[in-house]
């Protein structure tokens, strides 16, 4: 159990309760250390966050020499339940690192921030007067945001777990599951295999306004061509006529058609050329061709694009048969939220190819948590593991060098609960992927996922 493990030494955090427990704010501010940058300012002291102080444990009072202050900064007491959840089962991942590693100098602080910038802010200062060397958190974007105005004057590196690029970088590092990586490793395949012609169905969302834009450039860039886009509403009602839409621009018969990557440096971003036919109230919209119908006999889309999950992927797939679309000769394509053993039910889906991690890789991770802790891990656990084993293996290294960004954004990158990745120098995340198919008997791995980046030889990677 996690108690008995961190009482190997004065240097671990003792955990309490069920192992959600912050660190409570100290009430004196410690004699000033050394920041990375060199700086020795104290943070002003801000008034903390409201929380249950007993569920603190006490920060170790050793010398950096000593120890390696990790800290990790969660929303424990937001106003979600499913968000405390989380973020309980991600200090839980994290902390399986300490007790994997056995690194006596390994020390991680958690922090509460309540799941607000407020929070996150007080939290980060809290870290920062208590000795950390790296911050690993928080979750949301706006939190990040307020953790990195505390964090880069102190020369603090974060590795936080949002997917919003626009707080990533000078500092800020994105350890999650971006859309973008994974729209680039299906349409890569998919180009491979001779499909050409790409239609889209994505909704009227932040989320889907991303997946219209990477996938454009992605296909673009590697040769091909959008036929049609459609948007919608994220209800099943919504979706039927611009499903209905769509389903007039499909090929009727699938013939490779295998094309040359274009100059990758012209026109990336959204691509509105005289093929690319949008329609809906998209904020791409063109005029709709005179000649929808004759799509499906010459130029029609090979394949769509589906980024949706879940129940209402279930009610969007079947309109495409429904609607006359052969889904054995126009492939189907979706994202890591695919990965779904309910989606192997529907007929629809069989056959559809989607980009995610490993999924051997991913329940070797799966199986420790749950013996550890007797359940299975939620998703967002893996980041927090994999950001705690970065951080412990990097802390073995010297302390100039342990959390530099020429270490941290190694190009090798790093093999962790879900496989490979790397952090780069301007904060965000590349993953080797692996491409699966939805098969009615399971979920299987069509293309594995690649285990290194094809860079010069490095040794600081796991």
């Amino acid at each position: 159990m996690i108690v008995k493990t961190l009482r190997r030494g004065a240097q671990q955090v003792a955990l309490l309760g069920l192992g959600i427990a912050a660190l409570a704010a100290c009430e004196t501010v410690e004699p000033p250390v050394t920041y990375p940058n060199g700086d020795q300012t104290r943070v002003p002291m801000r008034e903390p966050v409201e929380r249950d102080e007993e569920r603190f444990a006490t920060v170790p009072q050793q010398r950096r020499s000593e120890v390696v202050r990790v800290a990790i900064l969660l929303p424990f007491s937001s106003t979600s339940e499913n968000i405390d959840t989380v973020s309980a089962s991600m200090l839980k991942a994290a902390q399986m690192v300490a007790f994997e590693s056995e690194n006596a100098k390994y020390v991680l602080i958690p922090k509460d921030t309540g799941g607000t910038a407020e929070g996150a802010l007080s939290a980060a200062e809290e870290a920062v007067r208590e000795g950390a060397e790296i911050i690993l958190g928080p979750l949301f974007s706006e939190s990040v945001d307020a953790v990195a105005s505390v964090a880069r004057p102190m020369g603090i590196p974060v590795i936080a777990f949002s997917s919003d690029s626009k707080v990533a970088g000078d500092g800020v590092y994105l350890l999650s599951f971006p859309p973008e990586a994974e729209i680039s490793r299906v349409t890569a395949y998919a180009v491979e295999q001779g499909y050409a012609r790409f239609g889209l169905m994505a909704p009227f969302t932040e989320f889907g306004d991303r997946v219209a834009q990477s996938f454009s450039t992605e296909v673009y860039q590697r040769g091909g061509d959008i036929i049609h886009t459609e948007r919608y509403e994220r209800a099943a009602d919504a979706m039927i006529e611009p499903a209905k839409r769509m389903a007039a621009y499909a090929v009727e018969t699938f013939t490779p058609d295998y094309v040359t990557p274009r100059n990758m440096g012209m026109n990336a971003g959204y691509r509105q050329d005289q093929e690319s036919r949008i329609n809906g109230d998209d904020p791409y919209m063109v005029s709709e061709p005179e000649t929808a119908g004759s799509m499906a006999m010459s130029g029609g889309y090979q394949a769509v694009l589906l980024p949706e999950q879940g129940r209402l992927l279930r009610a969007l797939a079947p309109l495409f048969p429904y609607y006359n679309v052969n889904v054995r000769e126009v492939k189907l394509l979706g994202l890591s939220a695919w990965n779904n053993p309910l989606l192997t039910r529907e007929p629809a889906l069989n056959g559809g190819w989607f980009a995610a991690p490993d999924p051997s890789l991913a329940e070797g991770f799966k199986r420790r948590y749950e013996a550890a802790y007797g359940e299975r891990p939620p998703r967002l656990a893996s980041l927090a593991y994999d950001a705690a084993l970065l951080t412990a293996r990097l802390s073995q290294l010297p302390y100039d060098r342990r959390f530099s960004v020429e270490t941290i954004a190694n190009p090798n990158g790093y093999l962790g609960a879900d496989g490979l990745f790397r952090l780069r120098a301007d904060g965000m995340v590349e993953r080797g992927l692996a491409i699966l198919e939805i098969r009615p008997s399971g979920i299987t791995v069509v293309d594995p996922a690649p285990r290194s980046f094809v860079t010069a030889p490095d040794q600081t990677g796991y």
